[in-house]
């Protein structure tokens, strides 16, 4: 199974509570990311976040990729689950059984990300492409 391995950045974040009783608090996030390596993409995130404390975090929601991947322009679907706690942020990704389109029809795989304490996120993607 090919991996796809590169960093992620944040373009844009807009994050609206919608409930807060101290210490919890929960929000939506529309964020932007911009893939850059293996995977060359951009992609809009819509996230539910949950803050049990001002020290951590839990979130899921869906990415929208939409770029090159192996050289095969597409886009496709990522669902995440991930926590933030301790300064650092780790998710895991399952892309969506058949969201891919264009070249990325049929993908599917799993991922994950961890931020660095230099807040470089790196990504990895381990993918299947149809024959």
């Amino acid at each position: 199974m090919p991996t796809a391995k590169g960093t992620i950045k944040h373009e844009a974040w807009n994050e609206k509570p919608y409930h807060e009783a101290p210490p919890q608090k929960s929000t939506t996030a529309d964020i932007m990311c911009v893939f850059d390596g293996d995977l060359s993409a951009r992609a809009q995130t819509n996230f539910l976040m949950q803050y049990p404390s001002e020290k951590a975090c839990h979130y899921a929601g869906y990415l929208l990729v939409e770029g090159t991947l192996a050289g095969k322009q597409g886009t496709f679907i990522l669902f995440e689950a991930g926590a933030w706690e301790n300064g650092v942020a780790s998710s895991r990704w399952e892309i969506v059984k058949g969201s891919g389109t264009g070249a990325l029809a049929g993908i599917s795989g799993t991922g994950s990300y961890a931020a660095e304490h230099d807040k470089t996120v790196r990504y990895r993607l381990d993918y299947e492409l149809p024959a």
